[in-house]
């Protein structure tokens, strides 16, 4: 067991993790009593005391069982609880140290602390964090971003330079980012759901209960979500530390080195495309962001996102000629497409024999919409997908309606695996998948169907930089 000077969390910790779970408890145990055809006022009442009562004692205890000391080399985390373990996090290891604080925090005057490894198997999440009063964390935070990031700037400066943000975003750009950055299919699903739910209240009387449940969940919440996640979006840098920060309930900063940065992405949905805006991303192991990759700039002008990609991380700009996918490529592409006529095809004529004869053609309105959609996504499949390689980055450009720019630095690449039908093996092409580390863990992104000689290389080229000593895992720590 360790000994010397330790801290607790603050108090602030065990208000907000029991405001969470009873939150979640009241809302379960509702739906279980009118289910259940139970439900009155004095038993949920009664349940509900109870459950706090047993809530706030777990927390109480955990709380009180868990230690932290921050020795001269390594953070200490030790629980006694019903099982006893001891977390011991070298302070040279760490990737990050993340800020948050939630609407109890900031109404407590406290703040979380997250310290994130380097590592694949916990890459999402923290592998520890703790609850301080907000002048203590701010000197702890400083005290280890000195460690891994180095000296440290005055704190003039430093307050001096966050008043400037590398991209102004609006809240119109946020809101456009909610509404219209998530994927196409996400967003027309949504739509469908909307639509749907609308004619069924104006032609019916009644909104479908499941089809505006799915509306929510596809699409309102995530939006909502997005937006309050991102309200007051600000970026700076200090050297080569980034610090991201947002939040209107709860606000969060994320603070990162630009060397740790495994690959960047260049994401345009459809309407995004239609436009002239994109989403600038990068994949960094140990911001421990379970809500998505950090994002260097929200939905804004394309121009605006290259600019910011160009001035942070030049090293990143691919000079490889870009080349296009093989023709063999359309089998493949027509394969699915066609695969996906048929079960429409099939699902189309069950259901027209089901229905009243009036209205028997509407499935098959369906199967030429679908048709039209497919060909259209083969068209774009093929049209859009790139591939470029210089030596030092891979570009890879994949989707169809929507369109992700990767580029990836080749000593972050892990491993590249590079397959072949019978049918493009004839006409010398393959498709290859490249494997990396992420936020969310091991991920990987593959692409159209080029040149199998050009997709091989790329194995070729990191084996070759490890052995003639161009790459220095040293510039990566």
């Amino acid at each position: 067991m360790t000994e010397g000077r330790f801290l607790r969390n603050h108090w602030s910790m065990v208000a907000s993790n029991t405001v969470r779970s009873l939150a979640a408890l009241a809302f379960v145990q509702a739906v279980v009593l009118v289910m259940g055809g139970n439900f009155s006022a004095d038993l949920y009442l009664l349940i509900f005391a109870v459950m706090a009562a047993v809530v706030l004692t777990v927390n109480i205890i955990i709380w009180q069982k868990t230690k932290y000391y921050f020795e001269e080399n390594e953070l200490v985390v030790e629980r006694t609880t019903l099982v006893r373990s001891e977390t011991r996090i070298q302070y040279d290891r760490l990737a990050s140290v993340n800020v948050e604080r939630d609407a109890v925090c900031r109404i407590l005057g406290a703040t979380k602390l997250s310290f994130n490894l380097n590592s694949s198997v916990n890459a999402s999440s923290a592998e520890a964090f703790i609850v301080l009063k907000a002048a203590e964390a701010e000197a702890v935070r400083r005290d280890i971003d000195m460690r891994i990031f180095g000296k440290a700037e005055p704190e003039a400066v430093q307050e001096k330079k966050e008043e400037e943000s590398l991209v102004h975003v609006t809240v119109w750009d946020i809101f456009l980012h909610a509404v219209f950055g998530m994927s196409s299919g996400q967003l027309g699903l949504g739509m469908v759901m909307l639509a749907y739910s609308v004619i069924s209240y104006v032609y019916g009387g009644t909104i479908t209960i499941l089809t505006a449940f799915l509306f929510a969940m596809d699409f309102l919440i995530p939006a909502v979500s997005v937006f309050f996640r991102l309200y007051r979006y600000r970026i700076t840098r200090t050297g080569d530390a980034v610090s991201v920060s947002s939040g209107f309930f709860s606000t969060r900063e994320h603070s990162f080195l630009l060397s740790k940065v495994n690959y960047v992405k260049v994401r345009e949905p459809f309407l995004c495309r239609l436009m002239g805006r994109a989403i600038l991303e990068v994949e960094v192991v140990g911001t421990a962001d379970s809500k998505g990759v950090p994002i260097l700039c929200p939905l804004k002008p394309k121009k605006v996102a290259m600019d910011l990609l160009h001035s942070l991380l030049p090293e990143f700009e691919c000079s490889g000629e870009r080349i296009k996918q093989e023709r063999v490529s359309i089998v493949g592409l027509c394969f699915w497409a066609a695969a996906v006529v048929s079960i429409s095809c099939a699902a189309a004529y069950g259901i027209s024999r089901e229905i009243p004869a009036e209205f028997s053609y509407i499935p098959w309105i369906c199967v030429a919409a679908a048709a039209v959609l497919c060909a259209v996504w083969v068209a774009e499949a093929f049209g859009i997908r790139r591939f470029a390689c210089d030596g030092t980055i891979v570009m890879m450009v994949t989707g169809s309606f929507d369109r992700t720019v990767n580029y990836i630095l080749m000593d972050k690449i892990q491993f590249a695996d590079v397959r072949s039908s019978p049918i493009q093996r004839r006409a010398g092409a393959a498709t290859c998948r490249l494997g990396m580390l992420s936020t969310a863990g091991a991920s990987s992104v593959t692409s159209g169907v080029f040149p199998a000689e050009e997709l091989e290389a790329i194995s070729s080229t990191v084996m070759d930089r490890i052995l003639d000593g161009r790459y220095d895992f040293r510039r990566f720590q």
